[in-house]
């Protein structure tokens, strides 16, 4: 559910058909379409040994702060309203969750395979996170080269519809451009950071 609430706003821009006019840059990307750069950042981002997301969409008191790492699982905490923070830890076959209900050293426990927790899970598979973000309909972009978190960047900006802000995406201005920030003002952000900076996940101490 989250994922589809997070992403929503920039999926109606893609899906729109972007006309505007795309200033060049000189970096690695600047031969490729926007609707490329943005297929090969999602790409690069799925297969990346692991990273962390953090963000959501603060006008309906949703957010999440996870570090994902491939084939392995992910660990961090999901939000919801007020005060209504979940930490979650998913390594092999289990899953383990605290809320501030519980005592420091108390998790619950459930199974990966639980049909109950494929939602909660797919947060933290980044094919399910990204599935929605789909640039096959973006023709082209307004584009410029910036600097997020310290590195080289480019942000594609993408009008919004219906009266909404534009929206923008950022990713690393390299050759293998991976995401970097997914926002639309007002409505949502994700932030992708800490790239192979986490290469195992541990269950919760005993």
């Amino acid at each position: 559910m989250l994922r589809q609430l997070v992403l929503a706003s920039v999926v109606v821009a893609l899906a729109s058909g972007v006309t505007g006019c795309g200033s060049g840059n000189g970096g690695p990307l600047a031969a490729d379409s926007p609707s490329a750069i943005i297929a090969e950042a999602k790409a690069n981002t799925i297969a990346a040994q692991s990273f962390t997301v953090s963000g959501g969409e603060p006008s309906a008191g949703l957010s999440v702060d996870l570090t994902i790492v491939h084939g392995l699982g992910c660990t961090g905490t999901i939000s919801h309203g007020t005060g209504n923070t979940s930490t979650l830890i998913w390594t092999g076959k289990t899953v383990y969750a605290h809320t501030k209900n519980l005592p420091a050293n108390e998790w619950m426990r459930g199974s990966s395979s639980d049909s109950d927790l494929q939602g909660l899970l797919s947060l933290c598979m980044p094919s399910s996170l990204l599935a929605p973000l789909d640039a096959s309909s973006v023709t082209n972009a307004t584009r410029s080269v910036t600097v997020f978190g310290g590195q080289a960047a480019l942000s594609l900006s993408l009008p919004g519809t219906a009266g909404a802000q534009d929206g923008t995406i950022v990713v690393t201005d390299t050759a293998t451009p991976v995401l970097l920030d997914i926002a639309q003002p007002g409505s949502l952000s994700l932030v992708f950071s800490k790239y192979g900076a986490t290469k195992t996940i541990a269950p919760p101490a005993a």
